[in-house]
C-alpha cells in the first residue's frame, strides 16, 4: 500500500516556499502521494482569499499536490487551535493519510512535541498563571507565552512566539488529544519570515505577495517568488479583476452587525461584551473594515483575532470549532491519481463529495454544514460583484482536474 502524506495549507497564493515544503514533505515522510487540506474562500486570518478556492486548487495541483480537500469555513476561520483541530481530524477521516508534515521556524520535532504535551496536560500552575495574565487584559498568545515560560524552560516561550511553530504545536496537540493515527514530521521554514512584507529574490511570504498585488504592483516582479504554473493562474485572475480583498465586505459587515441579535454576537464573534460594544461603537464611526480594525485597538485581542471576529460576524459563522467532521469534499485532483481518489472513496469514515448535485442523502449535520459552505462561497463572489464579476453558482462548479 502506498504511503500518503497530509499537508495543511491555504496557498494564498502558492509560492516558492510552498513548493519547497511540498518537496520536503515527500522526502521527510517517504510518501508516494500528498493530500492537501486547504482553506476554502475565507482564510484563518479572517479575510477572503486573494483568489477563489478553485483557482488556488489549480495552483496546488499544477505544482504537485495530488488531491486537494476543502477545510470548511467553521475551522478555516477559527483560532489556530480550532483550525489545526479541524484540519487534522479531516485528514484522519480519510483513513489513508498516515503522516502530516508541517513547516516550522524550529525545524525540530522534539521541542515542539514537549510544548504540545505540556499544553495538553495544562497543570494547575499553568492555568493559574494564564488566568491571572488574561485578567490583567493581556492577549491570549502573550498570556500563554508567559505561562509556558514560568512552567517550562525559558526558551519554550520563544518557540511559541513564532507563527509556524504555533500552528505546528496546535497540529501536535490535535494529534495527541484525538489519538489520531498520523505520524507528525516537520521541516524548517526557509526564506522570508511569515510576516515579512519584502519581495526578496527567490522567496517571499504569501502576505508580501498579497500586499504587492493589492497595492497595484507589477505582477512580473513575482516571477522570482512564485512557480510559473502558480503565477500564471494569479495573472489570469488579475486580468479578470477577480482579486478579492477584506474591504470588499464592508457593507456586508455593517449589515450583519446591525441585524444580528446582541445575544448571538458573542457566540459568533467570540468577543467579550465589552469588546463587542467597542467594536460596534467604532463601526458607527468608520465604514471600511480596515479602518474599523485600526481604530478598535485592544491589548486583550490581537489584530488577527479581531479580524477573524469581524469576518465571522459578516458571514454569520458560529465560533464552534469542536463539531464533528461530517464529510470530506474534494476540490480537485491530478488525473494520474484517480486510483488514489478511488482509495479515498473506499476508505473514508465519512461521505466523500466530488459532485454537489449528488449530496441529497447526506445526514442532517453534514447537509447543514455543506449548505453553510455554499452560502459562504456565494458571499465570496458577492464581494467581487462591484468589480464586474458575475456571481458563481456553487452547484455548477466542476472538480478541478489537471
Amino acid at each position: 500500500m502506498t504511503r500518503v502524506c497530509g499537508i495543511i495549507t491555504e496557498y494564498n497564493p502558492f509560492h516558492n516556499g510552498h513548493a519547497y515544503h511540498l518537496d520536503r514533505s515527500r522526502r521527510e515522510t517517504g510518501a508516494d502521494d500528498v493530500i492537501a487540506v486547504m482553506s476554502g474562500d475565507f482564510v484563518q486570518r479572517g479575510e477572503p482569499a486573494i483568489i477563489d478556492k478553485y483557482r488556488r486548487t489549480q495552483m496546488a495541483l499544477n505544482c504537485g499536490v495530488d488531491i486537494v480537500l476543502e477545510l470548511p469555513v467553521t475551522w478555516a476561520t477559527a483560532s489556530a487551535e480550532g483550525f489545526a483541530s479541524g484540519a487534522c481530524r479531516l485528514l484522519a477521516a480519510t483513513n489513508i493519510v498516515d503522516s502530516l508534515c508541517f513547516g516550522s521556524e524550529m525545524g525540530e520535532m522534539r521541542p515542539l512535541q514537549d510544548i504540545a504535551h505540556h499544553l495538553c496536560r495544562e497543570t494547575l500552575e499553568f492555568k493559574e498563571i494564564l488566568k491571572k495574565q488574561l485578567a490583567r487584559g493581556m492577549s491570549f498568545p502573550a498570556a500563554r507565552a508567559l505561562a509556558i515560560e514560568a512552567t517550562m524552560k525559558p526558551e519554550a516561550a520563544q518557540i511559541i512566539n513564532s507563527p509556524n511553530n504555533i500552528l505546528g504545536i496546535e497540529y501536535l496537540k490535535a494529534i495527541i488529544r484525538g489519538k489520531l493515527p498520523i505520524a507528525p514530521y516537520t521541516t524548517k521554514r526557509q526564506g522570508a519570515a511569515h510576516n515579512s512584507d519584502q519581495l526578496l529574490s527567490g522567496t517571499a511570504s504569501a502576505g508580501a505577495i498579497r500586499k504587492h498585488v493589492h497595492g497595484g504592483g507589477d505582477l512580473a516582479r513575482l516571477v522570482t517568488v512564485m512557480p510559473q504554473d502558480s503565477l500564471r493562474v494569479l495573472v489570469g485572475e488579475h486580468r479578470k479583476n477577480a482579486i478579492n480583498r477584506l474591504d470588499n465586505f464592508s457593507p456586508y459587515f455593517h449589515h450583519a452587525l446591525h441585524i444580528t441579535p446582541r445575544e448571538r454576537l458573542a457566540g459568533i464573534s467570540g468577543l467579550s461584551q465589552a469588546m463587542q460594544n467597542r467594536l460596534m461603537a467604532t463601526a458607527r464611526q468608520h465604514y471600511l473594515i480596515s479602518d474599523v480594525l485600526t481604530h478598535t485597538k485592544s491589548k486583550s485581542h490581537t489584530h488577527t483575532a479581531l479580524q477573524r471576529a469581524i469576518m465571522r460576524i459578516t458571514l454569520g459563522i458560529h465560533a464552534d470549532s469542536d463539531q464533528n467532521i461530517p464529510y470530506i469534499r474534494v476540490l480537485g485532483f491530478r488525473r494520474k491519481k484517480e486510483v488514489l481518489l478511488r482509495r479515498l472513496h473506499a476508505a473514508a469514515s465519512v461521505p466523500v463529495i466530488t459532485n454537489l448535485k449528488h449530496t441529497k442523502d447526506l445526514p442532517k449535520h453534514a447537509r447543514q454544514m455543506l449548505d453553510q459552505e455554499m452560502a459562504v462561497t456565494r458571499a465570496y463572489w458577492l464581494g467581487l460583484k462591484p468589480q464586474g464579476l458575475p456571481e458563481k453558482n456553487e452547484l455548477e462548479a466542476q472538480l478541478v482536474i489537471v
